[in-house]
C-alpha cells in the first residue's frame, strides 16, 4: 500500500473551518438553569441567556447543575466573543467537576479562538476520552485544532470521524471536501 499524501484544495480561496462549539449541557428542571440551557442551544437571546444562567447561579443549584449552568454560560459568552470571561467558566466548572467532559472540549474551542493550539488540543483530546455529549463536534474541533497547527493528515481523519459520528453534519462533510488525498509518489 502506497504511503498517501494530503493537501487542501483552496481553490482560489483562504479558507479555514470555524470552530464549532461542544453541545450545551442539559440541566433538571424548569427553571432560570433551563433557560441559560436553551439560549446557549439555540445561541437565541444570548443577553437574556447569560441573565438566566446569573439568576441559575446565584440561587441553590445541584452540583451537575451548576456545572451544566457554568459550561452553558460560558458557551454563550464565547458565541458573544467574549472569551476570556467564558474560559473562566470553563475553569469553574472544571474546578468543580474535572472530569466533565464537554468543559474540556469547550474549553478547547476558546483556545482555538485565543490562537492556543497546544492548549486546545490537549483539552479536546481529554474531553474525548471523558466521552463528550456530541463526539461528532468534539473530533470536528480537535480536526480544527490540527489543521491549524499543520497537521493536516490528523485533522483529515477526525473531519472523516466526525461525519461518521454525524452523518449529516454539514460542516464536516464541508471541511472534507476541501482536501485531496493522492498516493504519494
Amino acid at each position: 500500500m502506497k504511503p498517501l499524501v494530503f493537501s487542501l484544495a483552496l481553490m482560489g480561496m483562504s479558507f479555514t473551518a470555524t470552530a464549532a462549539f461542544a453541545n450545551a449541557m442539559v440541566v433538571v428542571g424548569e427553571g432560570p438553569e433551563r433557560a441559560c440551557y436553551q439560549a446557549a442551544k439555540t445561541g437565541l437571546d444570548s443577553i437574556a441567556g447569560i441573565a438566566h444562567c446569573n439568576l441559575a447561579l446565584n440561587g441553590t443549584l445541584l452540583i451537575n447543575d451548576r456545572v451544566a449552568t457554568l459550561v452553558n454560560r460560558g458557551v454563550i459568552l464565547h458565541k458573544l466573543s467574549r472569551v476570556q470571561a467564558a474560559m473562566d467558566d470553563f475553569n469553574n466548572a472544571l474546578r468543580i467537576m474535572p472530569g466533565q467532559a464537554d468543559a474540556h472540549i469547550n474549553r478547547g474551542v476558546a483556545h482555538i479562538t485565543l490562537q492556543q493550539f497546544d492548549q486546545a488540543l490537549a483539552d479536546i483530546q481529554k474531553g474525548i476520552e471523558l466521552g463528550p455529549s456530541e463526539p461528532a463536534l468534539a473530533y470536528y474541533n480537535r480536526a480544527i485544532a490540527y489543521e491549524r497547527m499543520g497537521r493536516i493528515p490528523e485533522a483529515y481523519y477526525d473531519y472523516q470521524r466526525a461525519l461518521k459520528e454525524a452523518p449529516d453534519f454539514t460542516a464536516a462533510a464541508s471541511a472534507l471536501s476541501r482536501f485531496v488525498v493522492r498516493p504519494k509518489a
